[in-house]
């Protein structure tokens, strides 16, 4: 565990709200969120949660109601989620990129009883939309609603303390909360068995599912913790996105229940971002590969001084050598830990140890961080397979998600009888005890009767001087069912000729691997939070392949 957090914990029984009273009794005056100019100690931000609380209670909701949180990462979405802890209700983060028909089906499918929204941000006007969804919402009173669509939702609720006629903010459900507290009134204990959150996942395919998750998820974020040093005191940048799980859970969560601060950040800036880390001497951070290209870019421009770092961990996509070794110089990183997760296990599976040799990192390999089982498995069979065979990677325990919400079909088709999660992730384990993932089961393609498998395709197009990145994905063939194409984003001022990046494959890797078409771009389709969107390329690819 993490000094300050002992070997036996009751995870049973602790709870989000408890973990948060916890770090308050012990750190009353710490900073637990610096937002702007905003500062709220751990003792403010307990009294407020309770306070919070108690006013969502007097608007009529309770423990088992889900709310729907559309905001950007700041205090009061922390705040909102302490609240809801507070009163067993569940949190449902809502992407604040979506448009109007992805809200609606998140607030139907939910059961959403109450929304927290922002009015505006970015220019965007987030209660033009809320109305285009809930057509009743101009004649609210105080934020009552009744919604013909969206008959489990009865407050429509807005950020700080917004004056929209019709619409109660949460300052006012505050001050309300704080008379209630002052009178004497008391919560309920949430019970440790109940759902905590609800994180949608991002819908590559169909409608998005939404995995619950318990407050059993504080456990894991213990183990993260511990394999990433993290200490009381220590500052967490806040900029993965809080409707995200590796948000929620890294960052929201890891500083509440260690007692570290939390620094917000509304947007993506990487300027913005360092700024920040010098300023408040952040030291844990972490990010997908993108977010670290960004850093070393902006301190290439103007130098930072972020020697404050202590470790940051990666993940989301694999990590080339030439991005670990920047940005641990760029950034003065003491280590740089490797990640692998899913929404579905809160995030954090394997980690590569705080001390662990570059070539760890570089080969995206980690261990599993917990009590829980990782098990490398024949897809087909679910047998576990020995050390060196590539399988699909399932794990059992605390970790996994409770089921997808209203959606027992796919919780079923995602866990079996067993208990195991069927992550849909290839892996192999070393005889060192590493897991080393492969790429996704549905990623792999098969050329002539040969499993291709496009990290490794991708691993070594990127070793080539002139490639900043490679996306590989399976493209019709009409005599070999699939062959690779690869979707390559060169260096600034470096496109080497198509042949010559053939050749280089041709050099390195089987003849059924290399890629039959290559396509440059300037930058890949990603999702919100910057991941890269590969069923967009592989019908991009599809199309290729049909035209050839």
């Amino acid at each position: 565990m993490s000094p300050s957090l002992p070997a036996d914990l009751p995870w049973d029984q602790l709870t989000l709200g408890a973990a948060l009273s916890r770090s308050a009794g012990r750190y009353p005056e710490r900073a637990a969120i610096v937002d702007g100019d905003e500062r709220i100690s751990f003792a403010s931000l307990d009294r407020q949660s309770d306070a919070l609380a108690l006013g969502l209670r007097e608007q009529g909701i309770g423990r088992g109601d889900q709310v729907a949180v559309w905001m950007t990462n700041c205090a009061q979405w922390v705040l909102c989620w302490m609240a809801c802890a507070r009163l067993g209700a569940v949190i449902v983060p809502i992407n604040t990129r979506y448009k109007v028909d992805e809200v609606d089906y998140i607030l139907q499918q939910s059961d959403a009883r109450a929304l927290i929204l922002m009015d505006s941000f970015w220019g965007i006007d987030f209660l033009a939309m809320a109305r285009s969804m809930i057509p009743e919402l101009p004649q609210a009173a105080n934020g009552a609603v009744q919604c013909s669509r969206l008959p489990a939702l009865r407050r429509v609720i807005v950020w700080y303390d917004r004056q929209v006629p019709g619409l109660i903010s949460l300052a006012q459900i505050s001050r309300a909360g704080e008379g209630l507290l002052a009178a004497g009134a008391r919560l309920a204990p949430a019970h440790p068995g109940d759902p905590l959150i609800i994180v949608y996942t991002s819908g590559t395919t169909g409608h998005p599912k939404g995995a619950v998750h318990g407050h059993i998820m504080l456990r894991n974020v213990a183990n993260v913790a511990r394999v990433m040093h993290v200490e009381p005191g220590d500052v967490v940048l806040g900029h993965m996105p809080f409707y995200h799980v590796a948000g929620a859970l890294t960052e929201v969560g890891l500083s509440i229940l260690v007692g570290c601060t939390l620094v917000p950040m509304a947007h993506w800036v990487p300027d913005d971002a360092l700024a920040l880390i010098e300023r408040h001497r952040v030291t844990i951070f972490g990010g997908i590969p993108t977010h670290f290209v960004d850093c070393i870019d902006a301190i290439a421009r103007r130098p930072r001084d972020t020697s404050c770092l202590k470790t940051a961990w990666i993940g989301g996509a694999p990590v080339t050598p030439d991005i670990a070794l920047a940005a641990r110089q760029a950034l003065g990183l003491k280590a740089l830990q490797c990640v692998y997760g899913m929404t579905e296990t809160t995030a954090s599976t394997t980690f590569s140890e705080f001390d662990a040799p570059l070539e760890v990192l570089c080969d995206n390999k980690g261990k599993p961080i917990g009590e829980f089982e990782v098990q490398v498995s024949d897809p087909q069979t679910g047998q576990a397979l020995a050390s060196g065979q590539i399988g699909e990677i399932r794990v059992r325990g605390h970790l996994v998600m409770m089921g997808y919400y209203r959606n027992p079909q796919a919780t079923a088709e995602a866990i079996t009888p067993e208990g195991w999660f069927r992550t849909g992730d290839l892996g192999a384990y070393d005889d060192q005890g590493y897991l080393k993932i492969t790429g996704r089961l549905k990623d792999m393609f098969i050329v002539g009767g040969s499993n291709a498998y496009p990290a490794e395709i991708e691993r070594i197009l990127q070793s080539h001087p002139a490639v900043k990145q490679a996306i590989v994905v399976g493209m019709p063939h009409h005599r070999l069912g699939e062959v690779a194409m690869a979707f390559i984003q060169p260096l600034e001022g470096a496109q080497p000729p198509e042949a010559e990046l053939i050749a280089f494959c041709r050099e390195r890797m089987a003849d059924f691997k290399v890629p039959r078409r290559i396509e440059f771009v300037d930058d890949f389709p990603r999702t919100s939070t910057g991941k890269i969107q590969r069923h967009v390329l592989s019908e991009r690819a599809r199309r290729a392949g049909a035209q050839a």
